[in-house]
């Protein structure tokens, strides 16, 4: 489950596209963003050292801005696979910030030197990873000994209500569905510890989270995934009008059966994680 092959091209293209809109539609990563900090960090100035870090899918800032108020902080370097959200967080941070560089890579292939930050952080990036056993790795090798990931991911029950709308959807016009119809396969809080662990950190410490957001209905949650840039980038339509009939009768079944007080909602399991890289060869 923690492998799969998602077209990383079509991934940075949806995201370029959503720069503009994003920061308006993602009221749920900034609070993600937001409450990873205030978990790891609970209050300003935590720490006496000036840490130089990494922020993996920095998006437009989120991140960046949270954790540049909580900690010292010499050297940042922003890091997105999508240009259109690094030109957004350039325009945002670039300015105030000094300290803060961007660059433009993929998570997955880290193109720094072994030992090079203190600290790399996060959020509801490492879900569009094809490896995150040999991506951890990789970070692994880019921290200093006794230097620290933290992350917040999401886990295996995100749309829950997605998934059952479109399979019940599908099973009412009697066709099969392929498992590339809902997105990347997650995983669950158990398996993110232990691939933490295999990937040679330490103090390891996770904690599982569910929010909740509501829309007017079932298609304004999937115009606000668009705008997010969050689409599928594995996305195989049918026939145009099998994915129209679908569409109808999955977003029929959404607003019948998951609404609350006039709101359809939308489910998100999220995952915390802290790690530390052993500081010698006994792993303390």
């Amino acid at each position: 489950m923690l492998k799969r092959e998602l077209n990383k091209k079509i991934l940075a293209l949806h995201f370029s596209k959503s720069a503009d809109s994003y920061d308006s539609a993602a009221g749920l990563q900034r609070e993600i963003a937001y409450q990873l900090v205030d978990w790891a960090y609970p209050q300003e100035g935590s720490g006496e050292e000036e840490l130089e870090v990494l922020g993996i899918g920095c998006g437009t800032g989120f991140l960046t801005g949270f954790l540049r108020q909580r900690l010292k902080i010499q050297c940042y370097v922003a890091l997105d696979l999508a240009q259109g959200m690094l030109a957004r967080a350039r325009m945002k941070l670039g300015e105030t910030s000094p300290g803060v560089m961007f660059l433009r890579a993929d998570g997955e292939y880290l193109p720094f030197c072994a030992g090079s930050f203190d600290l790399v952080a996060s959020s509801t990036t490492f879900q569009w990873f094809n490896s995150l056993g040999d991506s951890l790795a990789g970070i692994c090798r880019v921290l200093r000994p006794g230097g620290k990931l933290l992350v917040a991911t999401l886990g295996r029950g995100t749309f829950r209500e997605l998934k059952q709308a479109y399979r019940t959807a599908a099973g009412q016009m009697g066709i099969k569905l392929a498992s590339s119809r809902y997105g990347p396969a997650l995983p669950g809080e158990h398996e993110i510890a232990a691939v933490l662990k295999q990937a040679g950190f330490t103090k390891v410490v996770v904690e599982q989270r569910t929010k909740l957001e509501f829309f007017n209905c079932a298609h304004d949650f999937l115009i606000s995934i668009k705008k997010r840039g969050a689409n599928n980038p594995n996305f195989r339509p049918m026939s145009l009008p099998t994915e129209r009939t679908l569409l109808k009768k999955m977003t029929t079944f959404y607003d019948s059966c998951f609404r609350v007080d006039g709101k359809v909602f939308a489910s998100y399991e999220v995952i915390f994680a802290m790690a530390e890289k052993p500081r010698g060869e006994d792993g303390t």
